[in-house]
């Protein structure tokens, strides 16, 4: 009997008898899965018992092991490397503007990697990888190109789609959309590493259910990461609300501390909670890039904030600014300037 089989019979047996998995078992059945040789249903059952069941910290920790192990993860010549997990499936009541907050945090000083996909369902919603191929950037690029990118001080950002980083992740996604509901897979993407500093590592990743914060925290300390900042984000990504205080968390070595973030703090006075479309009531990657360059030009509205927002808790939370105050003016200047502008188009070329 296979290992997927197996599992099947211990997590898929109803709601009384029904077992705990392993990490390793976890972790074999899900290496069973990426594979290739596996059966279909069988593979559909065994995340949606997972999923009734609830998953345990140790299927979860078994299963995105597994989804490391296939993972080809370079290092980068950086002290300080910056990953930003938005939701793979995006959005589809907010314009992404976070697609564009890799580059601002680059010219502020902290090199940071977004990872994602062109489009993943359930949802299908507006992603990054459409954001920046809008704008113009080659999003089909090597997880040494990306590195590349990341080394190159004059640039220090990037992004990398799940196609090239974790191929065999990528190739589930008609299986992840046939089974209509978001398998683990859905959470556990989002922490891995494709790309390893030579010194610290950091997480910027959402969440929504609030039993969430201490699991992503522990699996981001063993998956390698330095900190987390674990943000109750707006559809589930990694940015607050701009019009009312969030209770978030930031982690270090796997102890969670609970943070509040008052964007008031921040300097921001905002009456919408995102950045929403401004034409059709419909979100679109064309609209997302117009949006976002007018907040690269210093245009003041809710995207500009939104670059504010995000760029100054990631400043704050990885020590390259003492307070919130300093790291939201610092945020200011850099775009004001136009020095973040200049970053995100050499990013294009």
């Amino acid at each position: 009997m296979t290992a997927l089989a197996q599992a099947i019979k211990k997590v898929a047996t109803g709601p009384h008898l029904s077992k705990d998995l392993t990490q390793q078992e976890a972790e074999a059945a899900m290496s069973e899965i990426l594979s290739g040789q596996f059966d279909l249903v069988q593979a559909a059952i065994f995340f949606i018992a997972l999923r009734i069941k609830r998953e345990t910290n140790e299927e979860n920790l078994g299963v995105l092991k597994a989804l490391q192990a296939c993972t080809e993860q370079t290092v980068g010549e950086v002290d300080q490397l910056l990953i930003i997990s938005d939701p793979f499936n995006g959005y589809n009541r907010h314009c992404p503007i976070t697609a564009f907050l890799p580059a601002v945090l680059a010219a502020s000083g902290l090199p940071t990697l977004s990872q994602g996909v062109k489009e993943m369902g359930p949802k299908f919603g507006v992603t990054h990888s459409q954001v920046l191929a809008a704008a113009g950037m080659n999003i089909d690029l090597s997880p040494q190109a990306v590195t590349e990118r990341l080394n190159n001080p004059d640039l220090a950002w990037a992004f990398i789609d799940q196609q090239y980083a974790t191929p065999e992740l990528f190739a589930l996604q008609d299986l992840r959309t046939r089974m209509i509901k978001r398998p683990c897979l859905a959470t556990l993407e989002k922490l891995i590493m494709p790309v390893k500093a030579q010194g610290k590592t950091h997480l910027q990743i959402g969440f929504v259910h609030k039993e969430y914060p201490p699991i992503l925290a522990r699996l981001a300390q063993q998956m390698g990461f330095e900190s987390s900042l674990i943000i109750r984000g707006i559809e589930g990504g990694i940015l607050p609300t701009l019009r009312e205080l969030s209770n978030c968390f930031r982690s270090f070595n796997g102890e969670l501390q609970q943070c509040a973030f008052d964007p008031s703090e921040f300097g921001i006075e905002q009456t919408t909670r995102g950045v929403l479309p401004v034409r059709d009531d419909k979100v679109t990657a064309e609209q997302t890039v117009e949006l976002g360059i007018q907040a690269l030009d210093g245009q003041s509205g809710p995207a500009f904030d939104s670059l504010v927002f995000g760029g100054a808790m990631a400043l704050w939370h990885c020590g390259l600014e003492q307070s919130q105050q300093q790291a939201a003016v610092y945020i200011r200047q850099t775009i004001e300037s136009g020095k973040a502008k200049a970053y995100f188009e050499r990013g294009m070329g």
